[in-house]
């Protein structure tokens, strides 16, 4: 019974690793990643890339082979000869010739040998929010032999905005680029994953690789049939003498090592940046051999996970309005400021802009004085109470006498019934003057009536607030009585629940 019981679980098992794979397809580049790259909150175009077609591929992973499971493959050889049995250690293919190094300026920032093969795609993007992540996993087959040697195969994330450029790739928690130096069984281990089959002896690298390879239509035919039917060019004699070891195989992940030809990958990571919504970015994902042009290496990108979202936690957050049914971030991908493109409501009048150092005024001892007590009324408790409007003078952040006794008036109801209630205020102005100005405009408003409400109340409280700018006009913008209207602190109350 038990034999029977051991045979139907190997089956079992054998059916689920036949499962397994690692399924790769050739793309058009630019639409994949238009249509696939992108989450939510990220506008992409203006897309371009480099290396050779068999480089850049689609890919799925089923049986959760990989930990990013859908994406696209960027390789610093053929990106086919990922999938299968790891059956070498030094998979190897190139499409340029060790005479023949390639140049890429940003990568040269980072590491000063050598570089071939290089395989890059970039494009433009505009967030919709002040953070960007996409996941991916980094593999090579320079694991774990040439871990601290220069045989270092680089890849990066290249994000700028046309005044200062950084490499999101990053160990996470720290500023260190991800690198087989930085990621591997002894540095960060806990972000790697160990697909090593082979006896660690002295290995002898093997030469570099003259390729056939011109770029020729021929070529490319000739070499995309090659790849298909064979492994890759390796040179025989060092994949007879180094053989799988049968003790490794028992401690590695079967799953992985029956479907991924690299030796070693990273965990799924994340990149991740804060950046300014609504302005124009550039990302560039680049990869490359270096030193030689042997022993390959990829990173897959996972599907649709480059996303923009508002994170608060970011230092000095501040907050910003939603622009995305106000204007067509594609305009900013073609050159446009975001102010160029805000709708006629919205746009600036410059000569009527008047720039003041801005003043936070402390409110007026007469305006404040004699705050009376305020005591509950257990029959205004089931009673409601309506919004209310602070409204403030052209570029103004201090609360008017007219206005403070409003807001005196509105405060003592809220006293009594604030078992019932809480509120948030949002901080709003008329469209003269840029949005960046507006902006703090709204905040300085926002905090002149917080600090008046803890004063009438004679406590410290949370207040959640927004800061609008002129986004949100009751009224037009065009008009004197209009502009008044807009220039206002809004004073929401939510019962509780």
């Amino acid at each position: 019974m038990k034999r029977c019981l051991y045979v139907l679980l190997t089956a079992l098992l054998s059916i689920n690793f036949c499962f397994a794979q690692i399924r790769l397809s050739s793309i058009d580049v630019d639409s994949w990643v238009k249509k696939n790259f992108s989450g939510q909150g990220v506008v992409i175009g203006n897309v371009r890339h480099t290396g050779y077609p068999l480089s850049i591929l689609s890919y799925t992973s089923t049986g959760n082979v990989l930990q990013v499971q859908k994406g696209l493959i960027l390789s610093s050889g053929n990106s086919f000869n990922v999938s299968g049995f790891n059956n070498s250690h030094n998979q190897s293919s190139t499409f340029g010739d060790i005479g023949s190094p390639q140049k890429d300026a940003n990568l040269s920032e980072i590491i000063k040998e050598k570089l071939y093969d290089i395989c890059s795609i970039e494009f433009d993007f505009v967030p919709l929010d002040n953070s960007i992540q996409f996941s991916y996993q980094f593999g090579s087959d320079e694991y774990p032999e040439y871990v601290g040697t220069a045989y270092n195969d680089i890849f990066a994330f290249i994000v700028s905005d046309g005044s200062s450029v950084k490499n999101i790739a990053l160990v996470p928690g720290t500023t260190v680029p991800v690198s087989i130096n930085t990621i591997n069984f002894k540095t960060n281990a806990e972000h790697f994953i160990d697909n090593n089959l082979f006896t660690q002896v002295l290995i002898k690298r093997q030469q570099p690789i003259k390729s056939t390879y011109r770029g020729t239509f021929p070529g490319r035919v000739l070499r995309g049939i090659k790849s298909i039917f064979t492994a890759s060019d390796i040179i025989e004699g060092d994949r007879l003498v180094i053989q799988p070891d049968p003790n490794l195989m028992k401690t590695m992940d079967a799953n992985l090592y029956r479907n991924l030809r690299y030796d070693g990958i990273t965990k799924k990571l994340v990149a991740q940046t804060y950046v300014v919504p609504y302005k124009k970015y550039h990302l560039k994902i680049v990869i490359a051999d270096a030193s030689d042009n042997i022993y390959d290496s990829g990173v897959f990108i996972e599907d649709r996970s480059l996303t923009s979202k508002k994170d608060v936690l970011q230092p000095g957050f501040t907050d910003y309005p939603d622009l995305s049914k106000v204007i067509d971030p594609n305009l900013i991908l073609q050159g446009k400021t975001l102010e160029e493109i805000l709708p006629d409501q919205y746009k600036k009048a410059p000569e009527k802009i008047v720039i003041q150092t801005p003043v936070i005024v402390v409110q007026s001892k007469k305006a404040l004085s004699q705050p009376e007590p305020v005591k509950e009324v257990q029959q205004a408790e089931k009673e409601e109470i309506q919004n209310a409007v602070i409204h403030f003078d052209f570029d103004q952040s201090d609360i008017s006498v007219s206005e403070m006794i409003k807001l005196k008036e509105v405060m003592h109801r809220y006293a009594q019934i604030r078992k019932h209630y809480t509120f948030r205020i949002s901080g709003h102005t008329d469209s003269i003057g840029s949005l960046k100005y507006n902006m703090d405009l709204s905040k300085r408003r926002n905090r002149a009536v917080a600090d008046s409400i803890n004063y009438i109340l004679s406590e410290k409280i949370r207040i959640g607030s927004v800061n609008k700018a002129f986004t949100e006009p009751v009224a037009d913008n065009s008009t004197d009585s209009g502009r008044q209207l807009n220039r206002r602190v809004e004073i929401v109350f939510i019962k509780r629940k």
